[in-house]
């Protein structure tokens, strides 16, 4: 029986160059192809990415990491090239089998060979699978909104080649499973976990941060025997939706793909997405829990699994946990380096946190990180001693809370001679008056009386942070008596008995380390 050739592969085809926008320090907004972009990067000169969104930015800046360092590491080289010839080069050299660049094009006009993130069919015959069109870069995208109010579905009506591109990069790279036969990255803790990241980036501009990670995973594949080797980039392998990619077949720097995706250029010159589903996931990792070598990943040692972020992640309880090296792995970029500035470091952690059906939002803490402390070299020991004063401050912050929820549950009850602790009724009033010293502590938790405590192993320091506490707790005290119920006589003696709980019990407290 002949093949029917679907429409959409009568139309024009176009392939060749496709152009991203960036903007220059001086301002100017530049464009160029893939190989320039590099160029501009390795000579320091691009801000920005004026059609970037920020949910995208991650996984953009982890895609062209990821690309450099494996091409540089596998042509032997250190230095990141200004010469856009020398990049595409070293990017072809991560595909060998396709030497006309045809995996580092947009859109590719022979669906049996690949363009960037689209993996060729095997056989034409498979051109039938792909069913759905997608008209905007922002439906290929991996956000849900909620019945569109969040971020409104399908706006980018006459999106332009890098809208599509940062649309496909996010997808390809950070995308769960969604629905039947929608799988998600290897590089993830189960289907609906998210991709963290935890990295140090340096002040300035987007150069800055893309040539510091590079030169860090190129340094140290120097040390890693696997380094170099195996399948770098996998939509150049052709896939029919039924074969996986053994893990052990990668690179471990490997650009992951999850869908079977292939952009078409219209006759007018707009693009749209024809997309397949899978039998499987494309490579065989469920077993890993998204351990994988990902240099951005943070390791939860109870179980060896890659941390899948929520909200909670960013809170200073949890974020300290990302410091405790007893509890949490820390990736490589994450680590300070020697060769890092002395000044304007900070700890970033960043995730798109995803849900069944939903986006829980874009979440993103930055902690300043700096090698003028008295605690000299960066590295794991700084490190250790953030996690180890960080431990301490959500301890203490804890004890304060406890003596907070005490007094509010007196108020709460009147002032009573004997406390009931165990009241449902007073503890959920009380709640949103913990929550929101909950959100004093995080607002100060990192302030820069946590770098005193740095600097000090032992002293009179952390009663600077206790004070802080105890004048959150006071003002949220206060606040909390403003809003109770207001029942005359009553109501004055439950605040008297309340308060005189409060400031008794914060007064021993910080008598414990004068």
């Amino acid at each position: 029986m002949p093949l029917v050739v679907p429409h959409f592969l009568k139309l024009n085809q176009v392939s060749g160059e496709f152009m991203i926008r960036w903007q220059e320090i001086s301002a100017h907004v530049a464009e160029g192809d893939l190989f320039h972009l590099l160029a501009a990067l390795s000579r320091g000169e691009v801000e920005s990415f004026p059609a970037l969104r920020p949910h995208q930015r991650q996984a953009w800046h982890s895609f062209l990491v990821q690309c450099a360092a494996m091409a540089l590491i596998r042509a032997g080289q250190r230095t990141l090239p200004t010469d856009p010839a020398l990049w595409r080069a070293l990017l072809i050299g991560l595909t060998p089998e396709w030497p006309k660049g045809e995996a580092w094009e947009l859109v590719g006009g022979d669906w049996l060979e690949p363009a960037l993130l689209q993996p060729p069919l095997e056989t034409a015959g498979e051109c039938k699978d792909f069913k759905t069109t997608l008209e905007t870069a922002d439906e290929l995208d991996m956000l849900v909104t909620s019945r569109n109010h969040d971020v409104k579905a399908a706006r980018i009506g006459a999106g332009r080649d890098d809208d599509w591109l940062f649309a496909l990069v996010t997808l390809q790279t950070m995308q769960g499973v969604y629905g039947a036969s929608n799988y998600g990255i290897s590089r993830m803790n189960k289907g609906y976990g998210n991709r963290m990241a935890l990295g140090i980036q340096p002040t300035g501009n987007l150069s800055a941060a893309f040539a510091r990670d590079v030169r860090r995973l190129v340094d140290t594949a120097s040390n890693d025997a696997s380094s170099g080797k195996g399948i770098a980039a996998l939509w150049a392998v052709p896939w029919e939706g039924t074969r996986q990619l053994s893990f052990a077949q990668l690179d471990p720097l490997y650009v992951d793909i999850c869908r079977r995706v292939r952009l078409e250029r219209r006759a007018d010159g707009t693009l749209c997405a024809m997309t397949a589903g899978s039998k499987v996931a494309r490579v065989a990792a469920a077993g890993l829990n998204g351990n994988t070598g990902d240099p951005w990943a943070p390791i939860r040692l109870s179980d060896n699994a890659s941390v899948s972020a929520s909200p909670a992640t960013f809170g200073y309880r949890k974020f300290t946990e990302l410091l405790d090296r007893t509890k949490t792995g820390r990736p490589l970029l994450s680590l300070p380096a020697e060769t890092d500035d002395a000044e304007g470091l900070a700890l970033v952690a960043t995730a798109l946190v995803r849900g069944q059906g939903k986006t829980e939002g874009l979440h993103r803490r930055a902690i300043p990180v700096s090698r003028r402390r008295k605690s000299g070299r960066l590295g794991d020991v700084y490190l250790d001693r953030m996690g180890q004063v960080a431990q301490v401050r959500a301890v203490e912050a804890g004890e304060v809370r406890k003596r907070l929820r005490m007094a509010t549950m007196s108020l709460m009850q009147g002032g009573p001679a004997s406390l009931r602790l165990d009241d449902d009724s007073s503890a959920r009033k009380c709640e949103p008056w913990l929550q929101s010293f909950e959100l004093g502590v995080d607002r100060a938790f990192f302030d820069p009386a946590f770098w005193d405590e740095f600097d000090e192993a032992e002293g009179n320091h952390r009663l600077v942070w206790r004070k802080t506490l105890t004048d959150l707790a006071n003002d949220v005290f206060e606040q909390a008596a403003e809003a109770a119920p207001r029942t005359d006589v009553r109501r004055i003696r439950a605040h008297a008995v309340a308060r005189n709980m409060l400031d008794a019990t914060l007064a021993a407290y910080l008598r414990e380390v004068r």
